[in-house]
């Protein structure tokens, strides 16, 4: 009895990580959160000005931009501080970014401020990068979303970083949006990404026209423990049961007790540019406590890059209580572009009762399958 069908997207990110920055960008930041491009209100260390907001109404690109509102013979600004653009002297470079204005009776402008690299020092400024004649970008009065450009052929001598300030000064509000700071000739849609290159994936290629039915060795136990190493932490709470199966002629059994656990594992080589369909099917008698695993992605050198769901800590294919007789946990996901491979944790802890598991498939899908399509 199939229980469960999963459509889970690894972490919230996944998506996202199907695309990239181009190539030369130094910065990009969407204003739809400080977070995601390192910004804060320029007097963060006072408790902020309270005149700086994300704007889910009026925006540009994606799901808000950023609101500053001015105040009468003072400024309002946001900063750049924990993630300035990396630089070289030598190389020209374009800021971008698209601003609307209205019942603007101050002035609003764009600034740069190049920085050097001081020992001892944590910040080096050495003056603002000149971006017009004005030195800075101005923004234009009462306009709707208007994109501005500044072209950067030279930096100051020893520049290594550049911090931006987003300025407005008087009264009126100003939005911002798509905000990027990238090498001349490159460049930067709206969203700031472009789609990946088969290079950009790691691990295996298959074709859809030779797809494996599974990746893992052995995933219902007819041939003992080969392809999965000995329980851990106590290999006496699991052992291989040649007397309960649901196909062929064996299951995996674990013992689980109360205030310990155990789990096996095997690690399959992967396609990341595909989706997956991970099953497995459970028995389970008297069981209190669960049954479930986990899924660790790895890059090509094996090394293991955090735990693949939600917050990198998700469980899947979760069983509680008593079953009736053998039932499915099935969970389709994909997986970041740098993962070649991926260990599937079947497990218990700190449980009471039996547990079987059998059938333990990851099978690739095709390359145009989207959630909630055939497989």
């Amino acid at each position: 009895m199939i229980l469960g069908l999963l459509a889970v997207l690894a972490s919230g990110a996944c998506l996202d990580a199907q695309s990239k920055l181009p190539e030369g960008v130094r910065h990009y930041w969407d204003c739809e959160s400080y977070e995601s491009g390192g910004w804060r209100d320029n007097v963060w260390n006072t408790g902020g000005s309270g005149r700086i907001e994300f704007d889910t109404e009026v925006k540009k690109h994606g799901a808000a931009s950023i609101r500053l509102e001015g105040l009468a013979d003072d400024t309002v600004s946001a900063l750049s501080l924990d993630r300035p653009a990396l630089v070289e002297t030598g190389i020209e470079y374009v800021l971008r970014v698209w601003a609307k204005t209205t019942d603007l009776k101050g002035s609003v402008q764009v600034r740069a401020l190049a920085h050097g690299t001081k020992e001892g020092q944590m910040y080096d400024p050495l003056g603002w990068v000149r971006l017009s004649d004005a030195v800075h970008v101005g923004v234009a009065p009462n306009t709707d979303w208007t994109e501005y450009t500044a072209r950067i052929k030279q930096l100051p001598g020893g520049a290594t970083r550049v911090f931006f300030y987003l300025h407005i000064e008087g009264e009126g509000t100003v939005w911002f949006d798509e905000f990027s700071f990238a090498e001349a000739g490159v460049e930067v849609p709206l969203g700031g990404q472009v789609a990946l290159n088969d290079a950009d994936y790691a691990g295996l290629r298959f074709s859809d026209d030779d797809l494996p039915e599974t990746l893992f060795v052995n995933g219902g136990f007819e041939d003992g423990m080969t392809g999965w190493p000995a329980p851990r932490p106590k290999p006496e709470l699991g052992q291989v049961d040649t007397d309960v199966a649901r196909t062929g002629g064996a299951s995996f059994r674990f013992d689980a007790k109360e205030f310990t656990g155990s789990h096996i594992w095997q690690t399959a080589d992967i396609d990341p540019r595909r989706y997956y369909e991970i099953s497995l099917w459970v028995k389970t008698d008297g069981l209190v406590g669960y049954f479930y695993t986990h899924l660790l992605p790895r890059n090509r050198h094996n090394v293991p890059i955090g735990w693949h769901g939600a917050n990198n800590a998700s469980e899947h294919h979760y069983v509680t209580g008593k079953t009736d007789d053998w039932e499915q946990r099935v969970l389709v996901t994909k997986f970041a572009p740098n993962v070649a491979g991926v260990t599937i944790y079947p497990r218990v802890d700190d449980a009471i009762g039996v547990v079987w598991v059998d059938d333990i498939v990851i099978k690739p899908l095709p390359l145009a399958y989207e959630p909630g399509g055939d497989r």
